[in-house]
């Protein structure tokens, strides 16, 4: 799990189990819905992330994004973004992508996801 301000951990916020780890292959993309949201968990060098299932330039959905490295790639406009901290790392994207806390529990992905606004 990173330690980003975009991803604390929130005492109140429930973790919900989201699939198998052995659901997600290396440099692959899981979308779901989870806590009323879409979301996807990808691995990028052995490591889980959770993030938005939407880019923050276009709300193109990032289910068939390419992962390089520890970063993940639209494929609509090739905005990239960092998955351990969101951070837009290269344009179009310039806002970041919203990531959320993972854990293993045994071999269940658990995110802790807040219910959506409004």
């Amino acid at each position: 799990m990173s330690g980003s301000p975009n991803d604390r951990e929130d005492a109140g916020t429930p973790w919900l189990d989201v699939c198998a780890a052995s659901d997600v292959p290396e440099g692959g993309v899981l979308s779901l819905q989870a806590g009323g949201r879409s979301l996807i968990v990808c691995r990028a060098g052995g490591e889980l992330f959770a993030v938005s299932d939407r880019c923050t330039h276009a709300a193109w959905r990032l289910a068939d994004a390419a992962i390089h490295g520890g970063e993940i790639e639209c494929s609509l406009h090739g905005g990239r973004f960092d998955l351990r901290t969101g951070a837009a790392t290269a344009r179009p994207a310039t806002r970041p992508l919203r990531t959320f806390p993972l854990r293993t529990a045994g071999e269940r992905v658990e995110v802790q996801v807040p219910p959506p606004l409004g």
